[in-house]
C-alpha cells in the first residue's frame, strides 16, 4: 500500500508541474515498460518494448533534409541515414535522422523545410493489417529526441522546460494526398538556439515529449483530429487506411504557423468558442549539427477500448482513479485540467458526473494487449 500511495503522490506531483503553464496536458506514450507496467529506461534489466504498440515504420521515401551537412558537433556522426527511423524506438538520442533547420536567409528565400515520409505495411494493399487506422484512443506515436532542461541560463533555457524541435505531422492513404494534423502553439516568442518551451502550450506537433537521457516517450496522435480535413471529407485520405506518415520540420522563428482556429480556445470558458487567429510557432532556433526535427521512430498503437485507462497501462484501476479524482470538476484551460479525464462523448471540456459514469462503467476493464 505504501508503494501505491507513493506512486500516486508522484503522479499528482508530475501533473501539478505539467499543468501549471498551459492547457495541453497529454502525457507522452512510454516506449518501454518494466515489470510494474510503468515507464522504464530501455537499458533497465526488466525493460520490454511497450505492448501497447502493434507495429512500426517499415520503409521510407522522400527524405529531403534542408541541410546537406548533418553531422554532430565533433563531425564524426552523420544524421542523414533515414534507415534509423525504421523499427521500434530505442531511446538513443543518436539513433535519429535529422531534417535540418532553416536560417532567416533561407526562410526569406522560400526554401522548403526538411521532411521525410515513413511507410506502414504495403501501401498497395488496402486491407494490410499493418496500416494505421482510426481506432479507439490514440492511433500512432512519434518519437523525436527532445529532452528536459535541468538548468536556467542566458541562452533561453529554463529548468523544467523542454528543449524541443517541433514538426508538423501529416498522413496519407496514397502517398499523394495528405492531411495535416491541426496544431496549436502558444509559446509567446522566439526562445533562442538553445531555448526551451513549456510543452503544455503545444498540441498536435511532433517533438514535444522527451526521448533522451533514459526517458523514452513519444507524442501521440489521434486520427479523429483530422476527420474534418477537406481531403478526409472528400475521400482522398481514408483515416481507416493510412500507409504514410510525413514529418515536416517547423523552423522555430515564428514564420510558420499553427492551425489554432480549428480548436476550442481554453480562454473562452464557459461559453466555448474557437481561437480567433492562428499563432506563430516557436521552438529552439536556429539549431545546427543536426538541426530541426531529429526523428527516431513512429509506432502504431493497438486500439484502446478503455478510455478510462488514463495512464495507458492497459487496465482501469486505482491509479487511474487517483488522477481522475485530482481532475474532478476541472475545466479546459483551468488549473488542474487533465484532458484524458474528459471521458464522456461528446467532449464538453469539464470533468463531471458524465465522465464519472463512464469511468464507473469501465472500472477494472483490461485491454487484450495487457496480457
Amino acid at each position: 500500500m505504501s508503494k501505491r500511495i507513493g506512486r500516486i503522490a508522484i503522479i499528482l506531483l508530475v501533473l501539478t508541474v505539467v499543468i501549471k503553464a498551459g492547457p495541453y496536458t497529454e502525457s507522452g506514450v512510454n516506449g518501454y515498460i518494466g515489470d510494474d507496467w510503468r515507464h522504464a529506461k530501455p537499458s533497465d534489466a526488466d525493460a520490454v518494448l511497450n505492448p501497447i504498440f502493434r507495429g512500426w515504420a517499415t520503409g521510407f521515401e522522400n527524405y529531403f533534409p534542408s541541410d546537406d551537412d548533418l553531422t554532430d558537433y565533433y563531425g564524426f556522426y552523420d544524421f542523414n541515414d533515414p534507415h534509423r527511423t525504421l523499427g521500434p524506438a530505442t531511446g538513443d538520442y543518436l539513433d535519429v535522422v535529422g531534417l535540418g533547420d532553416l536560417n532567416s536567409i533561407e526562410i526569406a528565400d522560400g526554401c522548403a523545410p526538411g521532411q521525410i515520409t515513413l511507410l506502414f505495411g504495403n501501401p498497395s494493399a488496402p486491407n494490410d493489417p499493418n496500416h494505421i487506422r482510426n481506432a479507439g484512443g490514440y492511433d500512432f506515436v512519434v518519437f523525436e529526441n527532445a529532452f528536459l532542461s535541468t538548468y536556467t541560463g542566458g541562452e533561453g533555457s529554463v529548468s523544467g522546460e523542454m528543449f524541443a524541435e517541433l514538426g508538423y505531422v501529416e498522413v496519407s492513404s496514397d502517398g499523394v494526398n495528405f492531411a495535416r494534423f491541426p496544431s496549436v502553439s502558444l509559446t509567446a516568442g522566439v526562445v533562442g538556439a538553445y531555448g526551451t518551451i513549456e510543452i503544455s502550450n503545444v498540441f498536435n506537433l511532433a517533438g514535444k515529449h522527451p526521448n533522451a537521457g533514459g526517458v523514452c516517450t513519444g507524442t501521440p496522435f489521434d486520427l479523429s483530429d483530422i476527420a474534418d480535413d477537406p481531403n478526409v471529407v472528400s475521400g482522398l485520405v481514408d483515416i481507416n487506411n493510412i500507409s504514410y506518415v510525413r514529418i515536416v520540420d517547423v523552423p522555430g522563428s515564428g514564420d510558420f504557423y499553427d492551425e489554432a482556429v480549428k480548436h476550442i480556445d481554453p480562454d473562452s470558458w464557459p461559453d466555448w468558442d474557437y481561437y480567433y487567429t492562428n499563432h506563430p510557432i516557436y521552438d529552439a532556433w536556429v539549431t545546427i549539427n543536426p538541426g530541426g526535427v531529429d526523428l527516431e521512430a513512429v509506432g502504431v498503437l493497438n486500439e484502446q477500448k478503455y478510455s478510462a485507462d488514463i495512464n495507458l497501462d492497459g487496465v482501469v484501476d486505482f491509479d487511474d482513479f487517483a488522477v481522475f479524482a485530482y481532475a474532478w470538476k476541472r475545466h479546459f484551460g483551468g488549473t488542474g485540467w487533465v484532458m484524458r479525464c474528459d471521458l464522456a462523448e461528446p467532449k464538453d471540456f469539464i470533468i463531471d458526473e458524465l465522465d464519472l459514469a463512464e469511468f464507473s462503467e469501465q472500472w477494472l476493464g483490461k485491454e487484450t494487449w495487457r496480457d
